[in-house]
């Protein structure tokens, strides 16, 4: 029998993550979500899952934040396994008028939609390329699609975003 293949969704909590979360698992992947630190839910919405017949594995990271990516994403493989599926889903949002935002604000949204794909991508793609076989995904935040004013400094990781998976994917093609 084959072995299990394990997925990991950054921001897979709520929302578009969610879906993603459970479609994979209802296809037969072993599905392992991240959530932010901050978030004081997780465990609502894990029994919630668990209630739903959903047994995911759930880790609290900071995917802005490199080193917090790479200790977690190594905690997962030893747990878990290896990661044969990243879904980049985790993202912010600053629902503001670029007048008003503040550098914070900025970085903020820079960090967590753009550096997150980097910080997450390069701790699973060494493995995935030795192995073979892997995937990922980004999703870039829906916001980013919308034309609304107060949103359109969200919108700006996502030509980023774009560029980041197009080129990441040449470069390991060519590897592999």
């Amino acid at each position: 029998m084959a072995q299990q293949k394990i997925a990991v969704v950054t921001g897979g909590m709520g929302g578009l993550g969610e879906s993603i979360s459970t479609k994979m698992a209802d296809a037969g992947y072993k599905v392992v979500v991240t959530y932010s630190p901050s978030n004081t839910k997780w465990k609502g919405w894990i029994d919630e899952m668990k209630g739903r017949g959903y047994a995911f594995g759930a880790y609290p990271v900071d995917v802005a934040d490199f080193e917090d990516a790479a200790n977690k994403v190594t905690q997962i493989q030893k747990e878990i396994g290896a990661v044969d599926i990243l879904v980049n889903n985790a993202g912010i949002t600053r629902d503001m008028t670029f007048k008003k935002m503040t550098k914070a604000d900025w970085d903020a949204v820079m960090h967590t939609n753009l550096d997150s794909c980097f910080n997450m991508t390069k701790q699973v793609m060494d493995g995935m390329v030795e192995r073979g076989w892997g995937r990922v995904i980004t999703c870039p935040r829906s916001t980013a699609r919308k034309a609304r004013s107060a949103r359109r400094t969200t919108r700006r990781p996502r030509p980023a975003s774009t560029a980041f998976r197009r080129r990441s994917r040449s470069r390991w093609r060519r590897k592999a």
